[in-house]
């Protein structure tokens, strides 16, 4: 294991103490970002690629554990009280979450298994807790296509650190759901091209195209995730319309080249965050991280399948660690 290796399970590792000490109280994504001394924009990848899940399903998880050795514990402790001592601010969301991890309400949790030594025969609390909450956290966000998605870490191939210069960039943004929409991105880019093409700012050789994820997609509301579609712009360019204009910052950054198909995205970022990253000596920078896609000639355009997949460069700020 690499010092860099040792040094982001360090850390890592940091933020898991402190959420054990702290699990009664609020634990907002920034604490535990600077706790871990990691960008507040990256450290939610970094805790999910290293551990498997992300840091509200494992405060989420812990604290169920704790209500279910509670209410098993203290049974004179009105279930209120066990769901404040644990963490949770309101009782119907603390038995909403328990039904889900426990298949039961708390109160009927506490009924079923009257007897510890009755439930310590067959599985512990931890294990009843963990194989219950996975299977409700795999329904429950069935809804969306995260979990059709590989997830499973895809190696890149190649990986360059270079310096990028300031950019300016045309955008159409879209706020709401957008996984798998193909749709979607079409008629973004769509809206973009149109606008972009009378103004001869599409150059087909050269032009690449960058999307942007402004938002963590396991944090955010699926209703308030927000993407942007862009293409790199002079500085004085005029926008109008449904056509924003931004300014993506100078700096060093990791570009990690993939062939990818529609389902592999995630497995691409899980690699770059959890396998390159704590091997790299470097750690993110507190920068919008980004996709980069290459120009494309007539009649090459891909469209994610796997006879046509996409070239990706995924490209994240970087620092020294």
């Amino acid at each position: 294991m690499t010092r860099t290796q040792r040094e982001y399970i360090h850390r890592i590792n940091r933020v898991m103490d402190y959420i054990d000490m702290h699990l009664g109280d609020p634990l907002p994504l920034e604490t535990l970002a600077e706790v871990a001394a990691f960008s507040k924009y990256h450290f939610h990848r970094i805790f999910y690629a290293l551990r498997g899940e992300t840091p509200g399903q494992y405060i989420q998880r812990l604290r169920l554990n704790r209500a279910a050795r509670l209410l098993l514990g203290n049974r004179d402790a009105p279930v209120t009280e066990v769901a404040l001592d644990s963490g949770f601010t309101d009782g119907a969301a603390f038995s909403r979450a328990f039904r889900l991890a426990y298949g039961t309400s708390p109160s009927a949790f506490r009924i079923k298994y009257r007897n510890l030594g009755t439930m310590d025969r067959k599985e512990s609390t931890a294990e009843v807790s963990t194989r219950r909450y996975d299977n409700g956290i795999s329904q429950s966000e069935g809804g969306r296509d995260m979990p059709q998605l590989q997830m499973e870490p895809i190696p890149a191939q190649s990986v360059t650190v270079v310096e990028k210069p300031e950019m300016t960039l045309a955008y159409v943004r879209h706020t709401g759901p957008y996984f798998g929409d193909t749709e979607l991105f079409g008629r973004l880019f769509g809206v973009l091209y149109g606008w972009a093409q009378p103004r001869n700012l599409i150059h087909p050789e050269t032009t690449e195209t960058i999307i942007i994820y402004h938002d963590d997609p396991s944090t955010v509301p699926e209703e308030k995730l927000r993407v942007s579609c862009c293409i790199a712009v002079p500085a004085d360019t005029e926008v109008s319309g449904e056509t924003g204009r931004m300014t993506l910052e100078a700096g060093t950054y990791a570009e990690a080249r993939f062939t990818v198909d529609a389902t592999q995205f995630g497995g691409a970022w899980n690699w770059v965050y959890g396998v390159w990253l704590p091997e790299s000596g470097y750690q993110p920078d507190d920068k919008l991280c980004y996709e980069k896609y290459p120009p494309h000639g007539a009649g090459e355009m891909p469209d994610g399948s796997p006879e046509r997949p996409f070239i990706v460069d995924i490209c994240v700020p970087v620092k020294p660690l």
